[in-house]
Parts: structure tokens; sequence; C-alpha cells
């Protein structure tokens, strides 16, 4: 396990002096500055609940939609300014007679009265601006000069309901803030938890199963094209809201669909009936899901999703753009592993890496048994979509899951075949298991078949007939980085599928278990990285091939802890590059701002390579500031890097000193490792927070 930390926003030492200085001319900037410019960044939240409703009824009503405490605070200090303006010319009135007295000793008199008048004045001025900022924090707006820019505390985009993502909600399409958006989209929520559809959806189209129980989120089309609204099964806009975030008002509906993982479903479609957004502006909207989702828990009475004491609201919200264009781009495939014509151990996963997000509709479950009508040792997904044929090895037992943003497709074998260095299981597609086998490897061929195009001049996708992108474009089968040859050799294990647009390609399954462990080469922040925007890049750099389902556990842990409890939202967003290693960004909310925060991200040992291989021993970016003095570090030691070193054999001085004579105890905690007082990641976190190791 690795893990280090970032302290935000201030250095520890300010000197009596600076912070004086800096008051002093705040001071003076608040009395003197047009009152405009102080109040520019005084107004609520965009995405808080109160600003929602008023974004709602100002349209209709003309009217701004500013929060009423922001004017409120507005008006008081823009009189407390006017104030200090009249304060200033009294005290240059005092000093131009002391100045023009020429010795009279009654107008030097005056003087001294009209200043000492002044100076109670200026005290009076500072107390009501202590009382009124006092109030303004009470009233939830922050700040002012030396709190930095007031915003409603705590931001309400940072914390009401986000804390669902990476909590409940696994992921989603389109992303948090998105812009740019394609009008033709369709929506889709992962879950960490199985969901109950029917909380979801309304059966419209009224299909049952073979012992006469309710389908929920499936369609059923009556001819040779679909028809959305009576086909498939309707979204209860009860459960799930699409919103325009302008006006408020409510798409008019929306098909919902379901994917089922073995009987299970964690994964929805929404298909919205009509185009989102306008041709001629971009357009905002807002999804929440509400309290009325509920878990497919029969033991349990299928509570709701949403726990508002674990996640700080019971419900989720997230915004994304429109833009004014249609999606009309189809995808590919950027790369494949094993690659094309490679080798790999048994203990491998497989992925398909896509160019955009695509839809998880009949692309992800388990094969099927033995498939004769393509061949001997054939088999295919639940769905026809994926084929997949092998020369002596039985059915690989595993799931197909659509992760990483909708952008890979990553088959992960269930089968145990021995254990990694951190003691975790290890998992085995079958080689030369079949009857009769009598070899070391075996060749396996895989075909993705592409959506039936519905115009030849295009790439609409029917629906449900393949492989197509969220704005339904069928799969293009030229790749990204691939042979020409790859897509467009005809596959003679599945001749009934020898289609343009189908990806294709084959590789070689070695009968060996690689268990070489990854780590860290670099991570960002670096080590201890100070002033971090609250949009910082939170990424890791791997050097190799690794999983993507495992990226969904990195956490990170908050000191001082949030004022409400909800965890920071984030969600992994995976890049592989073509010298094998890896790249994992951290899509999270704004960090906190306006105040010292520490945030110390926490890489766990089950984030594993592509052959199930935990980050053992820990290693990674080590500590760059020079030796450590008693409980704190030398002053002379490295900067403070907004990027680490980078930590690979080469460069071993860059990296936590780790070594394996400790099994499965040695902890990489902020860039050293100390057995005598952090052996366990809680350990670490405590030593970070007593700022013992900083």
């Amino acid at each position: 396990m690795l893990q280090w930390s970032s302290n935000h926003h201030y250095s520890k030492k300010i000197s009596l002096a600076s912070l004086s200085a800096f008051i002093f001319i705040a001071l003076g900037w608040l009395l003197l500055a047009p009152p405009g410019v102080a109040l520019a960044q005084s107004q609520a939240d965009p995405g808080s609940e109160l600003n929602q409703g008023l974004n709602v009824i100002q349209a209709p009503l003309g009217l701004p939609n500013t929060d009423i405490r922001v004017i409120i605070a507005r008006i008081i200090r823009v009189a407390l300014g006017l104030l200090g303006i009249v304060l200033l010319v009294i005290i240059l009135y005092g000093g131009f007679l002391w100045m023009t007295a020429g010795g009279n000793e009654e107008q030097i008199g005056q003087a001294k009265k009209v200043m000492t008048n002044g100076a109670i004045g200026l005290a009076i001025i500072l107390s009501a601006y202590s009382i009124v900022l006092f109030i303004m924090r009470l009233l939830g707006i922050g700040g002012g000069p030396l709190g930095g820019p007031g915003v409603l505390a705590p931001p309400a985009q940072n914390f009401a309901g986000s804390g669902a993502l990476g909590g409940i909600v696994k992921d989603h399409y389109p992303t948090r803030n998105q812009i740019d958006v394609p009008r033709n989209t369709k929506i889709v929520i992962t879950f960490r938890k199985p969901i109950l559809p029917s909380s979801l959806a309304n059966n419209t189209n009224n299909s049952k199963d073979g012992g006469g129980k309710e389908i929920f989120g499936d369609c059923v089309p009556q001819g040779q094209n679909i028809n959305w609204e009576t086909d498939c099964d309707a979204l209860d806009l009860n459960a799930i809201s699409v919103r325009r975030a302008d006006t408020g008002e409510m798409i008019r509906g929306a098909a919902l669909l379901a994917s089922y993982e073995t009987n299970k479903v964690y994964t929805i479609v929404i298909r919205p009936y009509d185009y989102l957004g306008s041709a001629s502006e971009n357009i905002g909207y807002a999804v929440r899901l509400t309290k009325n989702i509920k878990l497919d828990d029969a033991p349990n009475g299928n509570p709701s999703a949403f726990n508002a004491q674990a996640l700080g609201n019971d419900y989720y919200e997230w915004k994304f753009t429109c833009g004014t264009a249609l999606d009309l781009t189809p995808p590919r495939v950027m790369s494949v592993f094993p690659e094309e014509g490679g080798s790999e151990a048994k203990n491998s996963v497989i992925q398909i890496d896509f160019s955009e997000p695509v839809d998880p509709i009949g692309l992800q479950g388990s094969f099927n048994n033995g498939n004769q009508n393509i061949g001997a040792n054939s088999f295919v997904l639940d769905g026809n979509n994926i084929f997949l044929q092998s020369g002596a090895s039985k059915k690989p037992s595993g799931v197909f899951r659509l992760t990483n943003g909708y952008r890979t497709l990553e088959f992960t074998p269930d089968t145990p075949c021995g254990l990694n260095a951190c003691g975790g299981q290890v998992f085995c597609l079958p080689v030369c298991d079949g009857l009769g086998a009598n070899c070391k490897q075996d060749n396996y061929k895989l075909l993705l078949k592409a959506a039936e195009i519905i115009n030849p001049k295009s790439f609409e996708a029917k629906p449900f007939s393949g492989t197509a992108d969220l704005s339904g474009n069928a799969l293009d089968s030229q790749p990204f980085g691939l042979p020409p040859n790859v897509a467009t050799t005809t596959p003679p294990v599945f001749p009934k599928w020898a289609e343009p647009d189908n990806f294709f390609w084959n590789f070689t399954i070695k009968n060996e278990i690689d268990l070489a462990a990854p780590f860290i080469n670099k991570i960002i922040p670096g080590l201890d990285a100070q002033f971090i925007p609250a949009k910082s890049l939170w990424q890791m750099t791997f050097n190799k091939r690794m999983q993507i389902e495992p990226m969904y556990s990195i956490d990170i842990a908050e000191h001082p802890a949030s004022q409400n409890g909800v965890p920071l939202c984030k969600v992994p967003r995976v890049w592989f590059n073509v010298n094998g290693s890896t790249d994992t960004r951290m899509d999270h909310c704004p960090f906190l701002d306006g105040q010292r925060q520490y945030y110390m991200p926490v890489v766990p040992s089950n984030i594993e390579d592509a052959h199930f291989n935990c980050l053992y021993p820990g290693k990674g970016p080590g500590d760059d500031k020079g030796p450590r003095q008693g409980s704190g570090w030398s002053a002379q030691g490295g900067a403070h890097l907004f990027e680490s070193l980078t930590c690979d054999d080469a460069r071993s001085e860059n990296c936590c000193k780790v070594t394996s004579s400790t099994p499965k105890q040695d902890l990489c905690c902020n860039g050293i490792v100390d057995d005598r007082k952090a052996t366990k990641p809680q350990e670490c976190l405590d030593l970070i927070k007593n700022d013992s190791i900083l």
C-alpha cells in the first residue's frame, strides 16, 4: 500500500510581522477599494440547493438569482465602506488643521480633537466590521478580505449529495461538469451495489418472464425499428430527474435500460425521448438520483440506495452542459490486451480500450456454454456481441465489465490459480484443459461485433445489435495504433461474422504465471506539495499495464475532516501508454478552498496489474526533502514538489526505501518506511494528522 499527503494552501511558518502587514493592507483595501471590487466574489455557490431553487423561479418572474444573504452582506459592507471614506476625510481634515496651525494653540487643540474623534470612529468601524464578518460567517458567507474569496461554506458542490460518487455511485456519464456533451447522448449510471430495477422504471411494454414475473428495464421491439416510448420501459422521473439547470424544466421522458450481470443490475442506461439541449445555444442539465432508488436487497427490505447518515444527503446530483451539435462520429478501438499476436501468462485479464464511452447494453456479463454454430471450443457472451474461440481450452469463467467511464471493456477471470505477494488471490484463464488437450499454450481468438447500421451512408446504429457509442454510432473497426490488417482480415474462425466493422484479434495464452509486482513511478501532487489549487491534477503513473476495476478503491483522507463528514467525491480515469505504463487520473470535486487542509491519498494493495499482482512491497516515489530531524524535516532538504521525482529501477534513489525482508508489513508512508511507527495504513494517517513526519 502506498500513501502520501499533500497539505493544502498555507505553510506552517508565517511570521507575525507578515501577518500584521497583511491585515493592515487588507483593512485598508476594505475601506478604500470600490465596493463592487470587494464584493465581486461574495456569492452563493451556483450548485447549492438555494441557487437551484432561485434558478427555477428567476426566469418566469424576471428576478435575479442572487442569494438574499449576499445582498444583505453587500449592503452592510457598502455602508461600512462609505463610513471608512468619511473617516478618512475626517482624519485628513484634522491633519490639515494641525499642519496649518502655525503655532495657534486653539487650532492645534481643535485638530487633536478631530483626530481623536476619528480614532474613536476607526475603532467603532473596525468593531462593527468584525461583528458583521462574524455574523456573515454564521450565515454561511465566508471570508472577505481576510478569509479569501467569500463563498458559501462548506461549498455545496463539494458536499451536498456529492459524497455518493466514490460511495454508492461508482461512475456515471456524462461526467460532473462536463461541457460540449452531444445532444443525442444517453445517460449512464453505475452503482456499487445491485439496484432494484422496479424502483427506477415503469413496465411500459408490459414484458414478463417465463414465470409471469414483470421485467423492468428492457425493450421489446414490435417491428423493424424501435419506438423508445412504447417498446421500452420508461424512466420513473421521481427516482431520477433530468432537468434544465437554468429553468428547472424536466425532460419529457426517457427510456430506461438495465444491464444485467448474473441476474443483478448495477448499470442503467437512460435514453431521453428527445434530443437534449438546443441547436443554437449551450444548455446545462442537472441529474438527481433520489432516495426512491432501492437496493436489490430483499433480506433487508430493499432499503434506499442513499443513506443520508453515510453519504451526507439522501440524494446525488451532478450537472453537465450540452453543446449545439450531434455526435455522428463512430467509436474505435484504441488498444487491446493481450496485444494482437502477443503472448501472455494465463493470469491475465482481457481489455479492450475504446476512443470514447460506449453503450454497456449487450457488452457486460459472462460467456455461455459452447456454441457449435461458430465451431468447437467457441463461446459467446450473452447478447451475441462478443465471441471467443480457443484451440484446446474450456470456457473462460469470469465477467466482462465496461469500466473507466465506459471507455474500457475488461474481462476478469474468476478461476483461482495462486497467490500474489500480498497474499491476494490470482485468477487465470483456462489453458489446454480441454478434453484430450496436450499443449503448453493455447491460441485465443476474439471478435467484437459492431452494431448493425440503419443507413449505409452513416454510422447510425440499430439499437442492441452490437457495439456502439452512447450517441448510437456503430463501431468503426479501423483501430488506433494497431496494424491495419487486424480488423480487415477475414476471421476464418468466425465466417458468419466476417463483416467489415467487426473487430477481430488473436493472442497466445501460456500455461505459466507472471508474478512480477508493479510499482508507482510518479505521483501528482508530490509529497507534501503545498498551495495546491482546488481543481489540482491528482494522478499516479504505474510502471505496468494495470487493471482498471480495482482503481475505484483508491481513497483519500482529509484532515481536518469535512464539516459534515461527507467524503470528497472522486472517480478514476485510466490511460494506457505505448511504453506499457498506465496513467491513472482521479477526477474529483474541488479540494477545500480558503483554509489549511491536509489531503492524504491512499493507494491500497488491492490495486493490481493486468496479472493480478499487487503493489508490493509498496514501491513508489520517496521523500525528496532530505534527512529527518526530530519530529520535523530538515529545512535544507529538497523542494516541496508539485510533481514527485520519478521512481524506477534506474533511479532507485528517488524511491521509497522499501524491502521485502518483512513480508506484508512494509508501508511506504509519506515517502518513508518506518516499521516502528507505521505498519498499517491507519497508523500512517494518524502520524500525518499529528504532524509527526511532516
